[in-house]
């Protein structure tokens, strides 16, 4: 009589031959077909890792995130450039598996359980109404807003549901990640694009938002600059964060040295908004390590004089006023913008045209549309669809605002501050020299990090960075409950 468990090994054979005959007839087809099979192959890679668990589906999507850009970019080796890219697709759909897996499980009582679920809840209510606005300009600008806006709010729930382990060993990953990624960055800097790369630049919109002077600056494997730089600021805090952390032991070291190569690659993004995220990042670890208030004093004092080192180090690179960077190193023009920018923030052209939006919001938008004007209005295909040149917003509360209306933005402030003062009490109940301590004190900085990159940008609307941030949150809301506070 034959054993069932016989069968498993021969199932699993007839899989691989069909999927090794399918690449086959894939590849000679070229094209289309074998776009189609690689999203097709991407897509099961990202959800077959939920049959083993939660935990291992959330890794694999969040291994896939930072190398979204490249993939998309790889495909036009065998396709022509075309507006319309399922590849934004995949992670979406690997997100609602995994959700349809989670409330199978806890049913809708997930989302009452942990102190900030009530809050996420009404947010993504709204947000998911605000999908059917007519004043955004249809349902299809409406449904692509909600992958910016809801997709991302579905890993509060993750957050809440996984274990307590999972975010801090998902943190390690953000470091390796970030210095694995950032190699190709410097690729781009030093010998430039290679042509498939350069041809979906010449193709897509907005091409001016990744030029510095006449310099193409780098996006490693990410889809656009500013998300390279968010995710080196984040990598970076954490790696300083474990560095700092005596429960690290003999691996303290290595951290550092982590966190000094993040910092290096952060400065070649240009990303001003990222290195002042990170020194708020850094004066919150700071602080949080220090026994008394003089101590803390003292902390601030030495960060002081670090971020003083590195402006007059970068001075001999931004130059004088008359100062204009050689654009034929790029190395240089970037290094010229970044501290530029650090140097004299108010005197950049950027700040004052975000000034000019961010005003023009306030008195005009916001007072003819208080309960917003749907969630795709801020998409690139609510920005087809509006006749009006429209200057991005570079800012995710007032986004907020725009999209989902007044109530929104109020919701989303209150996750915040409830995050701060969950992550804050169990901070001061753990043990000094705790993992919990530590952990505590990279969740505060990563926090005021957040605030930061969301009021002087879009972090909680980039693909890779608005599912750790709402993992966050929900990892802070479930320690929350189990520690009663």
């Amino acid at each position: 009589m034959r054993r069932p468990w016989l069968r498993v090994p021969f199932l699993g054979f007839g899989l691989l031959q069909a999927f090794t005959a399918s690449s086959v007839w894939a590849i000679f087809s070229g094209g289309q077909i074998l776009r189609a099979f690689a999203l097709g192959s991407a897509a099961l890679a990202l959800v077959l890792p939920l049959l083993i668990s939660l935990e291992a589906g959330l890794t694999a999507i969040m291994l896939f995130e930072p190398f979204r850009g490249i993939l998309r970019r790889m495909q036009y080796l065998i396709v022509p450039y075309s507006d319309v890219e399922p590849i934004h697709l995949l992670t979406p759909f690997a997100a609602f598996m995994a959700l349809l897996i989670l409330l199978n499980r806890e049913k809708l009582s997930v989302l009452f359980q942990t102190p900030l679920a009530k809050g996420v809840t009404a947010l993504a209510a709204i947000c998911f109404l605000q999908i059917f606005n007519p004043l955004q300009g249809g349902l299809f600008v409406g449904l692509s807003g909600a992958l910016f806006f809801l997709v991302p709010m579905v890993w509060f729930y993750f957050g809440q549901h996984s274990t307590p382990e999972f975010f801090p060993r998902m943190m390690r990953l953000i470091v390796v990640v970030g210095i694995v990624t950032s190699l190709w960055g410097v690729y781009q800097t030093v010998f430039g694009y290679p042509e498939f790369e350069l041809y979906w630049i010449h193709n897509t919109d907005h091409m001016e938002s990744i030029a510095v002077y006449n310099v193409t600056r780098a996006l490693a494997t990410f889809s656009n600059s500013e998300e390279w730089g968010r995710y080196t600021e984040i990598g970076c805090l954490i790696a300083m964060g474990l560095g700092l952390s005596r429960t690290e032991g003999k691996f303290r070291f290595g951290w550092f040295i982590c966190g000094g190569v993040l910092f290096v690659m952060l400065a070649l993004t240009g990303q001003r908004s990222s290195i002042f995220g990170l020194f708020l990042g850094l004066a919150l670890l700071f602080l949080t390590g220090a026994r008394t208030l003089g101590s803390g004093f003292l902390r601030v004092v030495l960060l002081g004089v670090l971020l003083a080192g590195f402006l007059g180090l970068s001075s001999r690179i931004a130059g004088d006023d008359t100062y204009e960077p050689d654009t034929s190193n790029a190395v240089n023009t970037m290094l010229s913008h970044t501290t530029k920018g650090t140097l004299d923030p108010t005197n950049e052209y950027s700040l004052g045209a975000r000034f000019e939006t961010w005003h023009e919001i306030v008195t005009e938008r916001l007072p003819s549309n208080p309960l917003g004007v749907g969630i795709g209005d801020s998409t690139l295909a609510g920005a087809r669809g509006d006749e009006n040149e429209r200057r991005p917003t570079d800012n995710h509360f007032l986004t907020i605002a725009v999209s989902a209306g007044i109530p929104a933005l109020l919701l989303f402030i209150w996750i915040f501050w409830r995050a701060f003062r969950v992550t804050i009490k169990i901070w001061r109940n753990s043990e000094r020299d705790s993992a919990n301590f530590s952990q505590m004190r990279i969740a505060i900085a990563l926090l005021g990090a957040f605030v930061l990159g969301n009021f002087f940008g879009t972090s909680f609307g980039i693909y890779s960075i608005a599912p750790i941030g709402w993992l966050l949150f929900g990892w802070i809301s479930a320690r929350g409950r189990d520690e009663g506070v």
